[in-house]
């Protein structure tokens, strides 16, 4: 035993005195420096290496992630948007239209279980709630039609944004009242982009010139949209598009966090 501690030791020494050795001639010639320059940059490259490596995986990481969750945050932010516009997202016609594609994709079976199944659940409400939109919408429509009825109004009543000679924004007065805005408000906001911009009404193929708070069109207005937003259906609708825009943007905080901890 003894002599195999004699042996390991023996080993130790004969490596250390080569050392000294190579030193001591290296020095002697003058060439101590170099050898430290080039043992610097040895460790130099070698570490930078390593970095560049966990680079590249934290990349590739992050680019499969992106991967696996861009289809499902895409089709998300398609639906807030169709939400917040107060369009239904289960709309043939809409650019949210067809889960299935989604769902089917080899992809989505990669994404984490909690989220598939919080979208899943998600998905299934969208039909009602579509199925609610359009009676709200048919609501909203019969309390206007009264209200114009009353007022001796026949016609359509449109609104036009006029910048440069030309018209630039046209929407009639129904898409103004069921989006919660009378319509000036509504106006105003689109019209921000616009210099020397002219708010336009009209009530079927005839202009009524400026539209304005003193009109009677906007006095007409408020009373609708008064009426509008008393409806039961309208009430339930709104109730339940703010708990889905919640959930939407829940989900897409949950996927914008797995691509960005990737």
């Amino acid at each position: 035993m003894s002599s195999d501690h004699s042996d390991v030791w023996t080993g130790i020494g004969a490596i250390l005195s080569s050392i000294l050795s190579a030193y001591a001639w290296l020095n002697s010639i003058g060439l101590v420096p170099l050898f430290t320059f080039i043992a610097g940059a040895c460790f130099t490259l070698w570490t930078q290496e390593r970095l560049e490596k966990k680079r590249r995986k934290r990349e590739f990481d992050k680019k499969m992630t992106q991967h696996i969750y861009g289809p499902l945050h895409q089709k998300l932010t398609a639906i807030l948007e169709e939400l917040e516009a107060f369009r239904s997202p289960t709309d043939p016609f809409s650019p949210t239209f067809g889960f299935y594609d989604i769902m089917s994709d080899y992809r989505y079976g990669l994404v984490k279980e909690r989220i598939r199944y919080q979208f899943e659940e998600f998905q299934k409400s969208l039909s009602p709630y579509a199925a609610l939109l359009k009676e709200a919408h048919r609501e909203a429509e019969s309390h206007m039609g009264r209200c114009l009825t009353k007022h001796e109004i026949s016609g359509q009543i449109r609104f036009d944004i006029w910048a440069g000679g030309e018209m630039m924004y046209s929407i009639g007065i129904l898409n103004c009242i069921f989006e919660d805005k009378t319509p000036l408000q509504f106006l105003t906001e689109e019209a921000r982009p616009y210099k020397n911009f002219l708010m336009v009404v009209c009530v079927g193929n005839d202009s009524e010139g400026k539209f304005s708070e003193e009109h009677r069109i906007h006095r007409i207005s408020l009373e609708i949209l008064e009426e509008v937003r008393k409806d039961p259906t309208v009430q339930e609708q709104r109730r339940e598009r703010e708990v889905l825009l919640k959930q939407c943007n829940s989900l897409i905080e949950s996927t914008e966090k797995e691509i960005v901890l990737s």
